[in-house]
């Protein structure tokens, strides 16, 4: 079975490090205000879920103002096992695994001293050009801010049941490199120089992930678990389908002709911009740590570079905002800094506070409709209310 996955925006290296137990988030949030936000909130989304036709949502504050946290999760993980939804079980991030590609490379760069507006091609083993423009250079800056004019206009983002056969380096040489089977002059490129033009583009994280293969010497999956996902202590958090045991997953769905109706796990080669699956306390303790609401160890990132990380990357004549790997996000005509991410059977959002000391993030494991857009909104809308009582 294949489908089609939705444009989103409107989408020296160490050692393995061994495992350990889970870096605590922290108690949970405790004063009276809060509280009477949490009991009203949680009191009504069971009724709100059930209207929006949502199988299963988790929920979490982080606040870098606090030591504390919120992570909750409603209704269920699988149907059909009567399997609850819960905290720790992992979920298709779909696009908010950008964030994470994105982290990995930033901090791969810094460690190494390199430059990321240098020309990708010195970081990689085959010709990456806008035929369009062959005298101007794509940078790794340019991938991670969706300005290199790499366009998914000739891939339609395709997926298809399990992992993906074909390997990241294979499909990005397929489809970029002149000869390749799915290369084209017109549709793998857009006709602007390189840097001048802003357009959301999944082939490009997947070039970024193939930066961070060859610099590495490392898979990109391993590199991320090692380097990001473990100093963290998320060790059930994987980017294939395969290095999950049975039963463990939350199973995507969509309502169809008045009933649930499970769907399959699916992945795509253009694997570092959307396969990653992990659970809502694993998400919300990687936000924190790029807030610093909890310690970065450090093997993770520094302040600085999750600071600028967040810093405007781009013009504004270009787009509102984008950071590296953060995005412009819109909750009913109010714009924010963070990431969504949509996918079969997933809808998922992470916002990140005006101020930039809190995010609210939101999973859910079902097909995206008109009525799950507007229940993700209001509940993303609720949360940065109890971000406001998120204090100890």
């Amino acid at each position: 079975m294949d489908s089609t996955r939705r444009a989103l925006f409107k989408a020296g290296i160490a050692g393995i490090v061994a495992s350990h137990a889970p870096l605590a988030l922290g108690k949970p949030f405790d004063n009276k205000s809060f509280n009477v936000w949490r009991d009203g909130f949680e009191a009504k989304m069971i009724k709100r879920m059930d209207a929006a036709k949502v199988v299963g949502a988790s929920v979490a504050i982080v606040s870098r103002q606090s030591t504390v946290s919120y992570v909750k999760s409603f209704g269920f993980a699988d149907l059909g096992q009567n399997r609850k939804l819960t905290i720790g079980t992992p979920m298709h991030l779909a696009s908010v695994s950008k964030l994470f590609t994105a982290a990995a490379l930033v901090q791969l760069f810094d460690r190494n001293h390199l430059d990321l507006h240098g020309d990708v091609n010195s970081f990689i083993e085959f010709p990456v050009v806008n035929p369009n423009f062959p005298g101007t250079k794509i940078t790794p800056h340019q991938l991670l801010t969706h300005t290199s004019t790499i366009s998914d206009e000739g891939y339609g983002a395709v997926s298809s049941e399990g992992d993906p056969t074909q390997s990241i380096s294979d499909f990005l040489k397929s489809y970029l490199v002149e000869g390749g089977s799915s290369f084209s002059a017109k549709h793998s490129f857009d006709n602007a120089k390189p840097g001048t033009k802003w357009n959301y583009s999944n082939v490009a994280i997947a070039l970024a992930g193939q930066v961070i293969e060859s610099v590495s010497k490392t898979g990109f999956s391993d590199y991320v678990e090692r380097h990001i996902l473990h100093p963290l202590r998320i060790n059930n958090a994987h980017w294939y389908l395969r290095d999950f045991p049975p039963d463990v997953l939350a199973k995507p769905y969509e309502f169809d002709r008045r009933r649930f109706v499970e769907l399959p796990q699916q992945g795509y080669p253009d694997v570092p911009s959307g396969m990653l699956r992990c659970s809502i306390a694993d998400l919300a303790r990687f936000i924190g740590a790029m807030l610093g609401s909890i310690s970065r160890p450090d093997d993770f990132l520094s302040e600085k570079l999750t600071a600028e990380m967040l810093n405007r990357q781009v013009s504004r004549r270009l787009i509102g905002y984008q950071g590296l790997g953060w995005v412009q996000e819109e909750i009913n005509g109010r714009q924010f800094i963070g990431h969504s991410g949509r996918d079969t059977g997933a809808s998922n959002m992470v916002i990140v506070t005006t101020d930039q000391t809190q995010a609210v993030m939101m999973l859910m494991n079902i097909e995206p409709t008109d009525e799950t857009d507007r229940f993700r909104a209001a509940t993303i809308e609720d949360l940065l209310t109890g971000a406001t009582f998120a204090v100890n």
